[in-house]
């Protein structure tokens, strides 16, 4: 997504160098395959990129640019695979060696598949749109590109509201469109898994696969111990502990926990916050839980220090969350 990313902004003559501004990464870093970039981090470089591009709709027009070539090893599984079906359940297993914003699901039922997406942790308005829009519209571009025959949606929801920018949907996705949505999803027949592909191969298809299953477990290693610190924490939010404690549970010194993270380009910090602004989200969007109340409850003394941290996390009051 990113390289992508740049080539989009790049031909609007935008310096891309600007692109990781507050990540903690270079823009040299973000070009080399094995920089492993966080949740917080990719949502730093779409803030970034929508800023830099002042382009609202600029999710629909990565997606829209998409090729199976820019998802690196899957792509090429996609493209050898013998039918739908078998890109269907490629893509299903290894989505995650790709760049990872979202939860995807999908299901096959009744005589229609329905893919869903919804960003991995909750995330301010304009870039649940982005996320979702690039990961939804790069789907159909995708299954128009794996298939000679035309792919036409049965129907598109969002789970958000219509965008200004709503007749570029129209354009695009073709089919009817529903706003506001319990969750996002676009739609199909079942009739286009059965489609076979004419640029079938096996062996190109299994060596691709092998090369997605190292890439696997490369990223299962460097993400557990983000994981795990991140589970601990979870684990004790009316008490978060200190990092010394949460390097005791994990068998670790507080020195080498501190040298791992890091080189993983992320903190105990960084966690710790991260953690404490998904709680908040949440009781802001699911409770009538009073300012000061929630400060308590992720760790703050006051409600105006709770304000000052969430607007850093966020770039928005925690009012914006209410409902």
């Amino acid at each position: 997504m990113f390289q992508l990313l740049k080539t989009v902004l790049q031909d609007r003559n935008i310096d891309v160098r600007q692109l990781t501004d507050n990540t903690g990464i270079t823009s040299e870093e973000l070009d080399e395959l094995d920089t492993l970039v966080s949740f917080d981090q990719s949502l730093n470089i779409m803030k970034n990129a929508l800023r830099l591009s002042g382009n609202p709709a600029l999710g629909l027009e990565i997606g829209q640019r998409e090729n199976l070539s820019d998802l690196g090893m899957l792509g090429y599984a996609i493209a050898s695979c013998k039918n739908g079906w078998d890109a269907l359940r490629i893509s299903e297993s290894y989505y995650q060696t790709t760049t990872n914003l979202t939860i995807v699901e999908m299901d096959v039922s009744e005589g229609i598949w329905t893919r869903q997406s919804t960003p991995i942790h909750p995330v301010e308005p304009d870039l649940i749109r982005m996320i979702v829009e690039e990961d939804l519209s790069g789907t159909v571009k995708l299954s128009r590109e794996f298939s000679d025959a035309k792919v036409e949606l049965l129907e598109a929801h969002f789970a958000y509201p219509e965008p200004t920018y709503v007749e570029k949907y129209q354009q695009f996705f073709d089919c009817p469109l529903v706003f506001n949505a319990p969750v996002s999803q676009i739609v199909f027949p079942e009739t286009y898994l059965q489609i076979t592909n004419k640029g079938h191969n096996r062996i190109t298809g299994d060596l691709a696969l092998k090369l997605c299953d190292e890439m696997l477990d490369r990223q299962d290693t460097q993400r557990s111990l983000i994981s795990k610190v991140h589970m601990v924490l979870l684990k004790q939010p009316d008490n978060f502990p200190s990092v010394q404690v949460v390097a005791e549970e994990l068998g670790m010194s507080e020195r080498n926990l501190r040298r791992s993270l890091k080189d993983l380009h992320t903190s105990y910090q960084d966690i710790f916050n991260n953690v404490r602004k998904e709680i908040a989200i949440r009781y802001l969007q699911t409770s009538d839980l009073a300012m000061e109340d929630i400060a308590q409850l992720v760790g703050f003394s006051d409600s105006s220090s709770f304000y000052r941290s969430f607007k850093k996390w966020t770039n928005k009051a925690p009012t914006a969350y209410r409902s």
